[in-house]
């Protein structure tokens, strides 16, 4: 349902945005849990990235765990966060990608998803 003239999908990317400005961080993706991004910010392959953490998601599950979270780093540094949560009874991904160095994103990713839901939810 559109609010105020915007489609949630460009609501979701305003809230990535703000993510990416807020963190420092290259780019942020919510996808299904099937790896397809419906919305995205910043400079990376997004649908790349989207489709490996729903094929990361799949491998664990199947280890019958239920992942959160799943970080990866590179020789570099750079570093990929995925975190898994719920809307309803649909699950999804937020994935960011962050330069190497010190970078907090908890707080901000959980921020970040709970404005999601709320969008979602409407």
């Amino acid at each position: 349902m559109a609010q105020r003239g915007h489609s949630r999908q460009n609501d979701i990317e305003a809230i990535l945005e703000a993510l990416i400005t807020d963190g420092g961080f290259t780019s942020a993706v919510v996808a299904s849990k099937e790896g397809l991004p419906f919305a995205t910010a910043g400079n990376a392959h997004t649908t790349l990235i989207a489709a490996v953490a729903a094929a990361i998601k799949d491998l664990v599950e199947r280890a019958h765990q239920a992942p959160l979270e799943i970080t990866s780093r590179n020789e570099r540094g750079d570093q990929i966060v995925i975190r898994y949560f719920s809307v309803q009874e649909e699950r999804l991904l937020l994935s960011i990608t962050m330069p190497a160095g010190r970078h907090p994103y908890r707080r901000l990713t959980s921020r970040a998803i709970r404005q999601i839901r709320r969008v979602l939810e409407k």
